[in-house]
């Protein structure tokens, strides 16, 4: 019992899980932003358009059954919102990786036998002088 709890301990710890529970928590606290942007905003604004006080309270009454039509469609563009957001941000990320490994690639430039030569032969002048 003692190793699945140490083990359990090690993959816990790992950087990895703990950079996705930050990311899992911001992702929340993104999502009610965004949430009160469509719900409070964007909502209102199509519900002028559309002639009703509240888009969200947009109900098709089909028999007993009610259809909440405005509140379907407020989450839709809360997710679709969301989703463009996180699609930025990966592709800034992305793109700042791929200019700091190109940077580093630059740094590393490998030794060339000539550079190796060119060396050998100024520390062997220096011996003789």
């Amino acid at each position: 019992m003692r190793s699945f709890i140490n083990e359990f301990r090690d993959f816990i710890m790992r950087g990895n899980v703990m950079d996705l529970a930050v990311a899992f928590i911001m992702g929340a606290a993104f999502q009610t932003v965004v949430k009160s942007v469509v719900d409070d905003l964007i909502m209102p604004l199509i519900g002028i358009v559309t002639g009703s006080i509240s888009f969200s309270n947009i109900v098709w009454h089909v028999g007993s059954a009610n259809i909440k039509v405005g509140a379907f469609i407020g989450s839709l563009i809360t997710f679709l919102l969301t989703s463009l957001a996180i699609f930025i941000i990966i592709k800034a990320i992305h793109k700042a990786q791929t200019i700091v490994h190109k940077d580093a690639e630059e740094e590393a430039v490998p030794e060339t036998e000539l550079v190796v030569l060119q060396e050998i032969r100024d520390a062997l002048a220096e011996k003789k002088n």
